[in-house]
């Protein structure tokens, strides 16, 4: 009898012992490849496989932005009071790293996150007045495989709204977003985008009794397949006047019209980092 249990317990031993060596790494597993899709993989790698120099994003043109989408991204509670106000110190207030897209599929409330640049001490983005006329760009992302195929079409929206002003002071950056209008992704794909505005990267442009907020969105995106991941980042720079240049980019050849210390200022952002972005 114990040696029949002995038997038995190697036996379940040697089986669990070979299942976990058949799982996929523990990567593979969060990005929900089926085992169809690990199967094709191996049957026809080159299938999944991107080739690098296919990838393009490529600014499309100037839209007006739906009201329903700025209404949904600035909805919320009230304005509160404000306290001590520093026009010349611009802040943050709102969203610093949110996810757009996980795994060829839009996040939830993408709509509610945005990023401002605002005087420190404002509460609020609402504070502010004389707000102009959002300005949003259409960009388009696509990608091939080894075979020429084009396996990744996404196009997306670079929303912001700018020149508020408070007290008749200032220039200042609300709505600041990313919003993903088709994602059409192959089989035996994933697509994730995020967005990020450090805090560092967040300043005045213009004078102490004048200020012109700034800030840099960093729009970082993964392709991944069961053999390989790609990753690439883009900053745009906005200002509260209006201006939106983008000043880093994997795909950009030729010179932009910004200033050095705009360029320089960008070099930490193009980490690709996106661990911490989705909860």
């Amino acid at each position: 009898m114990k040696i029949l249990i002995k038997i038995l317990a190697v036996s379940l031993l040697v089986s669990f012992s070979g299942l976990a060596k058949a799982q996929p790494s523990d990567t593979k597993v969060q990005r929900g490849f089926s085992v169809d899709e690990m199967a094709y993989a191996k049957k026809d790698p080159k299938f999944c496989q991107i080739d690098p120099s296919s990838i393009k994003i490529v600014k499309l043109k100037e839209e007006k932005v739906e009201n329903y989408i700025i209404q949904t991204m600035l909805s919320g509670s009230g304005a509160k009071d404000d306290g001590l106000v520093f026009i010349d110190r611009i802040i943050n207030i709102a969203a610093k790293i949110w996810g757009l897209i996980k795994n060829n599929s839009p996040v939830v409330n993408i709509t509610t996150k945005y990023a401002t640049a605002v005087p420190q001490g404002i509460e609020n983005w609402n504070k502010l007045s004389n707000w102009k006329t959002p300005k949003a760009y259409t960009y388009a992302f696509s990608a091939k495989n080894l075979y020429g195929a084009e396996v990744i079409k996404v196009r997306y929206k670079v929303i912001y709204i700018y020149g508020g002003d408070y007290k008749g002071k200032g220039k200042y950056l609300t709505g600041v977003s990313i919003v993903p209008e088709i994602i059409d992704v192959a089989w035996t794909y994933r697509f994730d985008l995020a967005a990020e505005v450090p805090d560092s990267t967040v300043a005045n442009a213009g004078l102490s009794d004048d200020p012109l907020a700034a800030l840099q969105l960093k729009l970082s995106w993964t392709i991944a397949t069961m053999i390989k991941e790609s990753r690439g980042t883009s900053v745009y720079y906005i200002r509260g006047d209006g201006l939106m240049q983008e000043i880093a980019s994997p795909f950009r050849t030729e010179e932009m019209e910004v200033e050095i210390e705009d360029i320089e200022s960008a070099k930490p952002l193009l980490s690709n980092d996106m661990s911490n972005v989705f909860e």
